[in-house]
């Protein structure tokens, strides 16, 4: 009797379902923009140069990642290990994708994807080299997959337009 008791206890704890994103928003929210279309602004007009500045991934201290989604059904993930990384990751639409497998140094990266459907992902296992990856998706099914790093592909910056698009960078 004692064992079952402790067998609907375990079932009851580890027997969750989650629910997220879930209903409409009737309008805009934030502490920071006074709307929608200004905080879409500042983010597309973001200097990718000044974003991948040597100087500026050295004065980061510790490891950070900025993740904004607007939109529905879009996901994120980021498995990391570095000494510092600074990751920025904006959706604007609705079905993207980013995944991120990265070990490395120091990591630095910017993505932004404007539209629906649209996929970046990144898997680099053990490298030596500093990674760099700034990409904008404009459009809709766009892709881009990088596939490890070496001297010439570890600072990758790409603007991708259109439709229906895929870019396949493999390197070893």
């Amino acid at each position: 009797m004692k064992n079952n008791i402790v067998l609907i206890i375990i079932l009851l704890i580890f027997n969750c379902t989650c629910f997220s994103q879930q209903g409409e928003l009737d309008s805009y929210s934030s502490d920071i923009f006074n709307s929608e279309q200004e905080s879409l602004n500042l983010l597309s007009s973001l200097n990718l140069n000044q974003l991948s500045n040597d100087n500026f991934v050295l004065n980061n201290q510790e490891n950070s990642i900025l993740i904004q989604q607007i939109g529905d059904y879009n996901t994120v993930y980021s498995k990391t290990q570095s000494s510092q990384s600074i990751l920025i990751l904006t959706q604007n639409g609705d079905y993207n994708n980013i995944e991120l497998q990265v070990t490395a140094p120091t990591i630095n990266g910017t993505v932004i994807q404007n539209g629906n459907n649209n996929s970046v992902s990144d898997n680099i296992y053990y490298s030596n080299l500093d990674v760099l990856l700034n990409v904008i998706q404009n459009g809709d099914n766009l892709s881009v997959n990088r596939i490890g790093v070496n001297s010439l592909s570890n600072k990758v910056q790409l603007v991708q337009e259109g439709r229906f698009k895929t870019i396949t960078v493999i390197s070893n």
